[in-house]
């Protein structure tokens, strides 16, 4: 069987929820056809009181790295985990997905291999909203190294992966592979329940986290645009 032509890093904020990432974790290298090809990278807020539950649930000579520091919100988080890793391939994560589909590494090979480039976004169907939002996106490192960053630094929680999909979309590099499942187990689905986690991001009353974060859509169009251009000025077929 053919070696992955290149290397992948799931980059997964995580709170609250060892056991879940756990869960996440295992399942991602149960299903890869060469595990020894992917890194797994946690990042947990230091004043998460289930902080010494992760330094448990993986040991530091184990295959899962736990990245602490302080609570920056997801996109910064994010971005910080991929500063820590030099994989070709980049992948959005959450600790509430469940990889299903065997063979997902090698599929991925395959699929971005179809953009030499570099200039892509792929997402995997997560059983829930599957070709209709990209929820977890997956782009190369040429990508953030043409935009500077993996998650646009400006929103809090919310649209980030819209964002990058949005981009995609744009310069016609959005590519939704069907055929892998790897489960999002929101609560909202009925396969997970409702946790501090989910809690800690939903709208009060005066304080809406989603109604912010969709403001900088509008506000910071221009550099949407702009990052359109790079992308479209990287791109070579």
């Amino acid at each position: 069987m053919p070696a992955p032509a290149k290397r992948y890093a799931l980059l997964c904020p995580t709170r609250g929820r060892p056991e879940r990432a756990r869960i996440f974790a295992e399942s991602a290298l149960a299903t890869a056809t060469q595990p020894d090809a992917i890194e797994i990278l946690l990042y947990v807020d230091a004043d998460d009181p289930a902080r010494a539950d992760y330094h448990d649930a993986f040991p530091a000579e184990g295959p899962v790295s736990l990245v602490i520091g302080p609570a920056v919100g997801v996109p910064r988080a994010a971005n910080m985990l991929c500063e820590r890793t030099a994989a070709e391939v980049l992948m959005t994560a959450n600790d509430d997905q469940v990889y299903i589909d065997h063979g997902w590494d090698e599929r991925l090979g395959r699929e971005t291999a179809r953009y030499p480039d570099g200039i892509y976004c792929l997402w995997f169907n997560d059983g829930w909203e599957a070709e209709n939002f990209c929820t977890f996106p997956i782009v190369s490192r040429r990508w953030v190294e043409t935009l500077g960053y993996l998650q646009f630094p400006f929103f809090e929680h919310f649209f980030a992966d819209a964002w990058i999909w949005m981009l995609a979309k744009a310069v016609d590099r959005a590519h939704f592979i069907a055929e892998i499942l790897v489960e999002h187990r929101h609560w909202k689905t009925g396969k997970g329940e409702m946790d501090d986690t989910y809690a800690r991001h939903a709208t009060r009353p005066g304080d809406s986290r989603q109604a912010r974060d969709r403001a900088v859509i509008d506000r910071f169009e221009r550099y949407f645009l702009a990052d359109v251009d790079a992308l479209r000025r990287a791109m070579t077929t």
